[in-house]
């Protein structure tokens, strides 16, 4: 039965990139540049199987390669590319980063929030604000810190990357997980705006690590010590992601759902004293820290944060929009919902929910088509980093740019979906299996909200560590 459900698992992250794939470029014409760069992408896939497979000089080189001095390398060689970029490149800041940023720098400033009504109403602006301004506080009160401060970020996931996929793959899928992540031409993008993505996702990768290191131990080793460590830290990352992005909550049902379902009980019981530890302390961190930024938060808004996103969920269901972002639905909240209420962000944000419901009912024939047409917006291509730089650009390197994100985002896809194909056929049930539960997780619950190509940033990674097997075993290496 585990075996089963550990199928299904797999399976349902290949379904949603493969469909989303399609949709993207078979299922829109009018952008023929799409297809064009899956086509690419395939290609490119082909001629880095020719070189890395089992036998190849270069598959055995990567494998033969010290752990610690390819990961220092690596390590290296994103901080150099990455930092050169964000010196280079210095973008106009979309609306949404610039309050990121103005948020971020009131509190390293001790001053009241500017635009604190709105902010109060999406409180999420505050999580990340309330991490940058500590960097803005240290060195600079500039976008240069913030742009910074995301390579560092990005660098460090791609170190998390690493050793996952070494200690569960191999040494050529770690290293080929590492420099596709440090090339990600949208990420490059991304890193030189002030926004939370790399932040959060970072977070989130910590998480895998923390379960992986506390789930996934060899017989001898300090095994309560680490379960209890890894509960308490697993818990605060997941409350300082969830204050960041309100997806918190997803890693630990992700979690629970492994736990019971698709992890190897055997191993489980014999061990279920660390299990059980790590289990209370991961929920018991997570509210505390939870409760802990609540008080932060209604201290700075000066009322408590809304606990619902009822006007994402509206918008979500924006048929006229196919769940994208309207100024008619921010204008009912601001205009009529938070001046009704007198300025109370709670009550504004459960009247959106109120009318959600009510929209729900009213296009409820139409919300399967919604769905697939959300599903296609989130996954179907990786453009969001060049259409916010869009301004700096000429039309041909704005083109350009857009092309080599998608051929980079489709060969991820396509060795996702392999990767996820090839470890079906495993029957082992170790804390991996995290990873494809939350990408599903992640994408369930931004069907249900406001959809936009840059929310799968988060997902990127993931995506990489699901394709991690296929790059070191099935045809691109050892079996």
């Amino acid at each position: 039965m585990r075996c089963t459900f550990r199928r299904i698992v797999l399976f349902l992250p290949a379904f949603f990139l493969t469909f989303a794939v399609l949709l993207g470029t078979m299922g829109n014409w009018e952008h023929k540049s799409y297809l064009v760069a899956l086509l690419v992408a395939v290609l490119l896939l082909v001629v880095m199987i020719l070189f890395c497979r089992k036998g190849r000089p270069l598959g055995n080189w990567l494998d033969r390669q010290n752990p610690v001095a390819a990961c220092l390398l690596l390590s290296f060689f994103c901080l150099l590319l990455n930092g050169f970029w964000v010196f280079a490149f210095h973008p106009v800041q979309a609306p949404d980063y610039a309050t990121f940023f103005q948020a971020a720098s009131d509190l390293a400033n001790g001053r009241s929030l500017t635009g604190k009504d709105y902010v109060s109403m999406f409180p999420h602006i505050l999580g990340y604000a309330a991490f940058l301004s500590i960097f803005l506080r240290l060195f600079s009160e500039s976008l240069m810190t913030a742009a910074l401060v995301n390579v560092l970020l990005t660098t460090l996931s791609g170190v998390i990357l690493y050793v996952l996929s070494l200690k569960f793959y191999g040494r050529k899928a770690a290293s080929l997980v590492f420099l596709f992540w440090a090339v990600c031409p949208s990420k490059l993008l991304y890193n030189a705006m002030s926004l939370s993505e790399p932040f959060y996702t970072c977070l989130l990768l910590l998480f895998f690590f923390l379960v992986s290191t506390a789930m996934d131990v060899r017989p001898g080793e300090k095994e309560t010590s680490r379960a209890a460590l890894g509960g308490l830290l697993s818990g605060a990352a997941l409350a300082m992601v969830n204050a960041a992005r309100p997806i918190g909550i997803i890693p630990i049902i992700a979690f629970l759902l492994w736990l019971f379902f698709l992890s190897d009980w055997r191993v489980i019981c014999s061990r279920k004293k660390a299990v059980l530890l790590y289990t209370c302390l991961l929920l018991l961190s997570y509210v505390m820290t939870g409760s802990i930024w609540k008080s932060y938060a209604a201290a700075r808004l000066e009322q408590a944060p809304p606990s619902i996103p009822g006007y994402s969920i509206y918008v979500g269901f924006n048929p006229d929009t196919q769940g994208s972002y309207a100024d008619e639905d921010m204008d009912l909240l601001q205009s009529r919902y938070f001046g009704e209420y007198n300025r109370n962000a709670e009550a504004a944000q459960q009247s959106m929910l109120e009318s959600a419901k009510e929209r729900i009912a009213d296009n409820r024939k139409t919300i399967p088509r919604l769905m697939v047409h959300k599903l296609g917006t989130l996954l179907g291509h990786d453009e969001g980093g060049a259409f916010y730089s869009r301004e700096n650009f000429s039309d041909s390197a704005y083109s350009l740019w857009c092309v080599a994100s998608n051929i980079w985002y489709y060969m991820v896809c396509l060795l996702a979906v392999a990767g996820c194909v090839w470890k079906g056929k495993k029957s082992d049930g170790n804390s991996i299996l995290i990873v494809p539960l939350c990408f599903v997780g992640i994408v369930l619950a931004q069907l249900l909200v406001e959809v936009a190509a840059r929310y799968h940033y988060c997902l990127i990674p993931m995506m990489l560590m699901m394709a991690a097997p296929i790059m070191q075993c099935g045809r691109m290496g050892r079996s």
